[in-house]
């Protein structure tokens, strides 16, 4: 299996498991990643790693990475299908998105979410 992907695979499930150490320690020092709470950019690891434990105190997930593509040497396109409630249960979210991930020096550096 693709080193990427693998690295993709664990950090959903840190995520989904809410591993704030692990999801630390796949990402780049200057990871770039989308605000899907207030919109625009979250830079850098640490500033990307807060981003994650705040919106570990709004929701939960549970993450499906269902499709992936090369999309160059360093980047892979993945379908995710997202089940995102409220802590209280609420239904926010369950359907499946795309994004694009890039990586360097083993590690997540950015990620976008495509609209096509």
């Amino acid at each position: 299996m693709d080193a990427r992907r693998t690295l993709l695979l664990r950090f959903y499930k840190a995520l989904d498991t809410r591993d704030a150490g692990a999801i630390a320690a796949m990402l780049h020092p200057e990871a770039d990643f989308p605000d899907q709470i207030d919109g625009g950019r979250v830079v850098g690891a640490a500033a990307v790693l807060a981003y994650f434990v705040r919106a570990f105190a709004l929701i939960r997930t549970e993450n499906a990475l269902t499709a992936f593509s090369a999309d160059g040497a360093d980047r892979l396109r993945v379908r995710i299908h997202h089940h995102v409630t409220s802590v209280g249960g609420a239904l926010w979210h369950d359907g499946s998105l795309d994004y694009r991930f890039t990586f360097r020096d083993g590690r997540i550096v950015r990620m976008d979410r495509i609209d096509d």
